[in-house]
């Protein structure tokens, strides 16, 4: 059966007007003022509805069944009169409008089915409106006065007594009940005082609620998730040359002049280290080596979310700009550690093993060669004071995916965070993208919160999509990945307080993070939102740590930190 949805006008610019879409080939439709909407608005005249205000839903196209939901709109989204904070399911008759006082449309299918000629419920059947529908008034319980009857022409004198009589007995009954009914209504008004004046024993009822599913949160914010895939290297500001790390070969002579390997291991070359009087530094170069030394840089896939309907999303500083991260060394048997004299002669060499590779942070860098490595090329670069940057890392790409789609969007980092693991990305489209909302409750969140994180993890199995070339000038078919994010739900574990001023006698060596008591994410969440159950982002998931035989933790960044990048304020 060719059945049709309809959405007919009832107000605003385009009257009466009713609009049909075939249900076959539906998935969804979207409602506001934007262009890219399908039941658009006008943008001049209907200034109630936002530019992408609601969604309808096709649940189930065979059963006939929807869901309506608002999209974050200023003005909020009424169902059959009840404002909406989640999803509902649509029945046909149902009347929807956009904002109080906004226009209003009526939701209908032709034909319709038999089960649904029904009359239209209410919204609040949902559980998910602003307020309980009002009870309406009972009838008075008190019988009407009754008259008297009267009596008929050519009635005899007894029979007009014994009327009489009757309409006095009726009238004492009637008396009774009246005062039997008063009599309830005062106990009921004397024991609601009492409970007023005295708190109840036992439990109480808790009020209504307008928390959200998980399930409600992935269908309102699945296409507000993105899949990022970013590579990058380090590069001289003062060169534009690429870094790279120093490798010499695994090999040496004895006193014999016979050659012998500097580490017993088959490796053919060992990235160097260099001692400081602070730790260990890797050896820098601009110098390529002939292709021996390694490139400072790397690949990773991370997660994102979208925070403006103009296309800025917010995702941890180690995806967006990983160099300011803690690097991932090369898979590596053994190195070499190298301590330099005063005049830059090896004065003591030492094999170390992968365990011993500094935890390094390449924008921290302390010391690079401009090109082979000499006292003359030695450059020490600024610490402390931001004179000039002389290294920098830059993305070779920075790619970022919207959920269940295979074509990759360009992204550049907007601004990265100085103090916690949180950067902007900005995409540049001319739709109107669907926004998360925010919620800082920094000071209010409490252990066992319930939470819900939305990301795509690496050890999420893939889904891979072959699209075929319309090109005559490149035929080669692409295979893609075509992300789904993976959603995750539990509790708030812990809250973890960092140092929050110089003066403070306590600080945490994790950060000022929220503990979650999640462990089905992985590598590839990182960035990922963190949802309250409002359907609000609360915070950014950043790591986790799995010691060996242990159970696995995970954290997230307060979102505070990330809405500070989204406008601008003085430092405290």
């Amino acid at each position: 059966m060719d059945r049709r949805v309809e959405i007919k006008r009832k107000s605003a610019s385009k009257g009466a007007q009713v609009e049909e879409y075939p249900l076959q080939l539906l998935k969804e439709l979207t409602i506001g003022r934007d262009t890219s909407c399908d039941v658009k608005y006008d943008p001049d005249q209907e200034d109630l509805v936002s530019r992408r205000h609601a969604k309808i839903v096709v649940e189930d196209s065979e059963k006939c069944s929807f869901l309506i939901s608002d999209l974050g709109s200023r003005n909020g989204t009424f169902v059959n009169k009840q404002r909406i904070f989640g999803p509902v399911h649509l029945a046909p008759g149902d009347m929807v409008q956009l904002g109080a006082g906004g226009p209003e449309f009526e939701f209908d299918l032709d034909p319709r089915p038999q089960e649904m000629a029904r009359p239209t419920r209410l919204a609040a059947d949902a559980g998910l409106v602003t307020k309980p529908v009002a009870t309406r008034e009972a009838p008075s319980a008190v019988p009407a006065v009754v008259e008297p009857p009267r009596a008929p022409a050519g009635v005899g004198r007894a029979t007009v007594e014994r009327m009489i009589a009757d309409t006095k007995k009726e009238s004492r009954r009637n008396l009774w009940a009246g005062g039997a009914v008063l009599l309830l209504i005062c106990v009921a008004v004397i024991a609601g005082v009492l409970r007023w004046r005295k708190p109840p024993v036992g439990p109480v009822a808790p009020p209504t609620s307008t928390a959200l599913a998980p399930d409600q949160i992935a269908q309102l914010y699945t296409d507000s998730v993105v899949y990022i895939e970013a590579g990058w290297k380090l590069v001289s500001t003062s060169s534009g040359r690429q870094v790279n790390q120093l490798y010499i070969p695994n090999r040496t002579k004895d006193k014999d002049g016979k050659e012998e390997r500097l580490a017993p291991v088959p490796q053919e070359y060992l990235p160097v280290f260099a001692a400081v009087d602070n730790g260990i530094e890797p050896l820098l170069t601009t110098d390529d080596g002939k292709g021996k030394n390694k490139a400072i840089g790397g690949q990773l896939a991370g997660s994102g979310f979208v925070v403006s309907s103009d296309g800025f999303l917010l995702t941890n500083r180690h995806v967006a700009s990983n160099w300011f991260s803690l690097y991932t060394w090369p898979p590596e048997q053994a190195g070499l550690l190298i301590a330099f004299d005063d005049k830059l002669q090896v004065k003591a060499q030492q094999v170390i093993g992968p365990q011993s590779f500094p935890r390094w942070v390449p924008a921290n860098a302390k010391f690079v060669f401009e090109g082979a490595v000499s006292p003359e090329s030695l450059r020490f670069l600024t610490q402390g004071r931001m004179i000039a940057k002389q290294l920098e890392g830059r993305n070779d790409y920075l790619d970022v995916t919207f959920a269940k789609n295979r074509i990759r969007v360009p992204a550049k980092t907007a601004r990265i965070s100085d103090r916690a693991d949180v950067a902007m990305m900005k995409v540049d489209l001319p739709q109107s993208l669907h926004k998360a909302e925010l919620n800082d409750n920094y000071d209010t969140i409490k252990v066992g919160d319930p939470v819900v994180a939305m990301g795509y993890p690496g050890v999420s199995p893939e889904v891979f999509g072959t699209t075929r070339s319309a090109d005559p000038l490149n035929q080669e078919n692409v295979v893609t990945v075509i992300p789904d994010p993976t959603l995750s739900a539990g509790n708030i574990g812990r809250i973890i307080r960092g140092q929050a001023g110089l003066t403070e006698a306590t600080m945490s060596t994790m950060g000022d993070v929220y503990q979650l008591t999640i462990n089905s994410t992985g590598h590839g969440n990182s960035g990922g939102p963190v949802f309250d159950n409002q359907g609000r982002v609360t915070g950014i998931f950043t790591y986790g740590i799995t010691p060996i035989g242990d159970a696995a933790i995970t954290f997230a960044v307060p979102i505070r930190y990330g809405m500070e990048l989204m406008g601008v304020k003085p430092a405290k």
